[in-house]
């Protein structure tokens, strides 16, 4: 009987244990959450002067002046609203709603989705990297002159290797994919995901 007990507790301890499975729910919160967390990385770097979001790095290529890669490193949705916030002028004047609009096209749209989706501190915590496709000639300036001249921003490809933790999912979900940026025909500010992995299984709808 001991023989077999001890013989029992050597194969639970050299069979590894299953990780658990990600829900549907899990899978939207990290999308959302990577989705978010892009939209404010954007909104971030072509605000005048650029915002520090914890827990984001931004890298550059030689002489260019848009980054071609960001970095997550235990970055924390809950803390990005604030730094959006301070931007906004306590004046409602009209003059001073066109200063803010001028030093941070997207921080409106920024505040909008992270208040949308209230994310608080330790609901997402996103760990690893992006890196962006711009159409070429792209700098800050165009890239804020679409903005503001236009409303849209010129379309953007992100390639995403990320792990989005925290208590808005049951377990950490590892997300894979290729995402657009756009402006929709109406004017609204989107992302579209053209391929997506989860834990490293094609996502519902795409592709293997």
């Amino acid at each position: 009987m001991k023989i077999s007990a001890l013989f029992l507790m050597f194969l639970l301890l050299m069979v590894p244990l299953a990780a658990k499975a990600p829900t549907a729910n899990d899978i939207t919160v990290a999308v959302a959450a990577l989705t978010d967390a892009t939209i404010c990385a954007v909104a971030a770097f072509i605000n005048t002067p650029a915002l520090e979001l914890p827990g984001m790095q931004f890298h550059y290529a030689e002489t260019e002046s848009l980054p071609r890669l960001l970095v997550f490193d235990q970055a924390d949705l809950g803390t990005f609203l604030p730094y959006f916030l301070q931007t906004r002028n306590s004046s409602n004047s009209f003059f001073a709603s066109l200063l803010r609009t001028a030093r941070g096209p997207l921080n409106d749209i920024a505040i909008q989705y992270l208040t949308v989706h209230a994310w608080q501190v330790g609901h997402a915590i996103l760990q690893g990297s992006a890196t962006t496709e711009w159409r070429k000639g792209d700098s800050v300036a165009t890239l804020m002159g679409s903005v503001l001249s236009t409303g849209a921003i010129p379309p953007l490809s992100v390639d995403a290797n990320v792990l989005v933790s925290g208590r808005r999912v049951s377990t950490p979900v590892k997300i894979d994919g290729t995402f657009l940026l756009y402006t929709d025909e109406e004017g609204y500010f989107a992302v579209e995901p053209i391929s997506l992995k989860i834990n490293g299984k094609a996502a519902e709808g795409q592709e293997p």
